[in-house]
């Protein structure tokens, strides 16, 4: 569905390697974009009004029939009464490496067993953009090794999915409790050719993996070194290179 609704975009826009940004007006592609972030549990930012923190949630639902959208209670607490207050936000978010940014306009609050949830009109223009820097190179079946080796969080092993230089998806080779949000501080993987590169992740997005009985989650690096960016940048213009090769 996420390559059909990028292909509809391309066709609409014009020619989608040449755009690094898009705006989205039509509501159906409106709703599918929400509908992947709810899905894949997309870890959003929402700041509300003119302030300058940010504020972490994600979508519990989406509405076409009411016109909206249901966001989770907002981390950390203040920013509860900062939203209540304003009634707009901006939410920044991204859907396997591409980013999607949309306004929202607060209808009503509730809340369920303690925990609030906010009702927001469904956006009518939303910006689902992909910038270069951090284009994000396939490598499932490659075989890149991932390790982080735990400390508040569990240790996990496993291979990586995709990777840009914003951040990787990893599968991992069992299960274990992680969730969007946490920050994986002792993270390592293993590039041929190039060593070890050694980061911390903060986890954007946590799902079972359908082909195995471990997990996949992917996230964006936190502390990163030059000199491992630039391995990092190195390899993934190699990978692009090859990927070239094989579609001519």
């Amino acid at each position: 569905m996420f390559k059909v609704l990028k292909q509809i975009l391309a066709e609409s826009l014009g020619d989608a390697k040449k755009r690094s940004k898009f705006l989205v007006t039509k509501k159906p592609e409106i709703i599918a974009l929400l509908n992947q972030a709810h899905k894949k549990k997309a870890f959003l930012t929402l700041q509300p009004g003119n302030q300058d923190q940010s504020y972490t949630t994600a979508i519990l639902g989406v509405y076409p029939d009411h016109d909206l959208i249901v966001l989770d209670e907002l981390s950390p607490a203040a920013g509860h009464r900062q939203f209540l207050q304003s009634k707009e936000a901006r939410v920044v978010g991204r859907i396997d490496g591409v980013g999607l940014r949309f306004e929202a306009c607060l209808v009503d609050v509730g809340s369920k067993s303690d925990i609030a949830f906010y009702k927001v009109a469904m956006p009518t223009t939303l910006y689902f953009h992909q910038q270069r820097q951090t284009y994000r190179v396939p490598l499932k079946g490659a075989g890149v090794s991932f390790y982080s080796l735990g400390g508040a969080t569990p240790s996990i092993r496993g291979t990586l999915r995709d990777l840009s230089l914003g951040g990787v998806g990893v599968i991992a080779d069992c299960k274990v409790s992680l969730s969007r949000g946490d920050t994986l501080e002792l993270c390592a993987i293993a590039l041929p050719d190039k060593g070890d590169i050694k980061f911390t992740l903060v986890v954007d997005s946590v799902c079972d993996n359908a082909c195995g009985g471990g997990i996949s989650f992917g996230g964006h690096f936190g502390k990163l070194s030059g000199t491992d960016r630039s391995k990092l940048q190195k390899y993934i213009a190699e990978v692009q290179r090859k990927h070239a090769k094989r579609s001519r």
